[in-house]
């Protein structure tokens, strides 16, 4: 695998997504890896994103993209080579722990007009509270896969408030995988309209 495992679209992104997004909203996240032997994977890794909607809604929920469509990497590969928990996650707010339930999505988040493979991470109902426009969120995932650097100027991340969406970047590292998604350099412009319809 490449060193440029995710996709540097942010420049097409940006343009092609300009009518959703909001002006001054942002998500950003980085991922660590520690060799751990989990009973999941030998390798434990912790993404922690910072996210501000810049709205009045609070999170409904945000993506992590892996491959967009016409990638090199199967769903199947992903699902196998990645394993999280049942809740996969959690943020704080005002004291109030609220957790994220995961799920794999082989044809994109349609709620966002995004294609592609991705994770979604949702958060749960408690009575404590629920996530607002802005925050923290730490989640952790597992594989046998040795950690490989992500390229820094990949769009990886979104999130939606209301009708709000949000695209941002992503650090570190992450799981080895033997595909390597197409890079950005060899997509015609098609292909990039068809990862945000």
């Amino acid at each position: 695998m490449r060193n440029g495992f995710f996709l540097s679209l942010l420049v097409a992104a940006s343009l092609l997504t300009a009518g959703l997004a909001s002006a001054d909203c942002y998500i950003n996240g980085e991922i660590s890896a520690e060799e751990t032997n989990h009973a999941l994977g030998a390798f434990t890794y912790t993404l922690v994103v910072d996210y501000d909607m810049d709205s009045q809604y609070g999170l409904s929920h945000f993506n992590l993209l892996v491959d967009i469509l016409g990638g090199t990497c199967g769903c199947s590969e992903i699902g196998d080579a990645i394993s999280f928990e049942d809740i996969s996650g959690s943020m704080d707010v005002d004291g109030c722990e609220i957790g994220f339930h995961n799920e794999l999505l082989c044809d994109g988040d349609p709620s966002m007009g995004i294609t592609g493979i991705l994770f979604k991470f949702e958060p749960e109902e408690v009575d404590c509270g629920e996530p607002g426009s802005a925050g923290t969120i730490t989640i952790q995932f597992y594989s046998d896969l040795g950690p490989e650097p992500i390229d820094e100027q990949a769009v990886t991340l979104s999130d939606k408030a209301g009708q709000e969406h949000c695209y941002g970047s992503l650090t570190g590292v992450f799981p080895g995988l033997e595909c390597d998604p197409v890079a950005n350099d060899t997509l015609p412009l098609g292909s990039l309209k068809g990862l945000y319809r």
